[in-house]
């Protein structure tokens, strides 16, 4: 595999991740009074979740900003992704009742989307076995 494909796939996703964890945690937080109800959760749920977000993505970011992304890096994120969808998936199946139909609906399309990123962080990762570093 050549290196630029792996350091444009996994430089893309970290960036994409970090922007729509972002956008997420600022509406979590901006509009989580508004959201928890709808989602069957309590405000302050929304804010804790929208607040540990925005903490992740800016540590993304940061990552994302320098100029190299070490393998060691690509898969701690692949693993911190794939450890939020694993508990995604164990609060919507064993407590389908802790939120609303459309709050089940929310966040399992949500981890929907963090398994991909997950998935490309990790054949990021693996295309990465040659290399040191991925150059930004």
């Amino acid at each position: 595999m050549h290196a630029d494909t792996s350091r444009s796939l996994l430089r893309t996703t970290l960036t994409v991740n970090a922007v729509s964890s972002g956008a997420c945690g600022l509406a979590f937080l901006v509009a989580g009074h508004r959201l928890g109800p709808l989602f069957g959760l309590a405000p302050l749920v929304m804010w804790v979740l929208g607040a540990g977000l925005v903490g992740f993505a800016a540590h993304l970011a940061s990552v994302v900003r320098q100029p190299f992304i070490t393998r060691g890096q690509a898969l701690y994120f692949a693993v911190l992704d794939s450890v939020y969808v694993a508990a995604s998936v164990a609060v919507l199946l064993g407590w389908p009742q802790l939120m609303s139909g459309l709050g089940r609906l929310f966040f399992a399309a949500l981890a929907d989307v963090v398994a991909l990123f997950a998935v490309a962080e990790f054949v990021g990762y693996r295309r990465l076995s040659g290399q040191v570093a991925v150059e930004g």
